[in-house]
């Protein structure tokens, strides 16, 4: 009988969303194993047919399907491939306000191209990581946005720090274990 009497209460509890994950599935093909970073920790924010993860005053958002994401020929550069997009942004009128820096480099899972910038949208001004990174053979286009008065040190920390924890397999929801790649446990 107290067995029956506390089925509501882990039934509810299995209901509710964990505090820390160590694996954010960003895409079909491209997971955050967050472990014992921050952004473990990190909130869903659900907007029509994609979510951003919120985290302090930082929002993630991502998706494979990106202005210029058509570019998959196997033989464009992450490099122009964010031309392509830049292009187009700044088309449709939404061009940074100022690029920092930009730069290509190796991550764990892969290669990734980075800008730093000054972005303003509805009314809005952030400072901004937009990144193209290649995660096996998969591309996903990021943005860090933080409020207007975050130093750029902070988004560069931040962003690189996002770009490290992508993977293309998250086996185990609980260490993000994958094939050769180290076990992250989540707090």
């Amino acid at each position: 009988m107290k067995a029956l009497a506390a089925l509501p209460l882990v039934l509810a509890l299995t209901a509710l969303p964990r505090i820390a994950e160590a694996c954010h599935q960003l895409s079909e093909s491209v997971w955050m194993c967050a472990g014992t970073s921050a952004w473990a920790a990190a909130e869903w924010d659900p907007y029509g047919d994609g979510a951003s993860l919120l985290l302090d005053d930082y929002t993630l958002s991502f998706t494979e399907d990106w202005p210029g994401a058509e570019i998959r020929d196997g033989l464009t550069t992450l490099e122009e491939q964010f031309v392509t997009y830049a292009e187009l942004a700044k088309a449709d009128g939404n061009a940074p306000l100022e690029v920092k820096a930009q730069e290509a480099f190796d991550i764990p899972s892969g290669r990734a191209f980075r800008s730093l910038q000054r972005d303003h949208y509805n009314d809005v001004e952030t400072v901004s990581a937009v990144m193209l990174a290649e995660v096996d053979v998969v591309r996903i286009m990021l943005w860090l946005d933080a409020p207007r008065n975050t130093g750029w040190d902070k988004v560069d920390t931040e962003s690189l720090e996002i770009l490290g924890l992508l993977r293309n397999v998250c086996a185990d929801p609980d260490t993000c274990d994958g094939p050769n790649q180290a076990s992250v446990k989540a707090d």
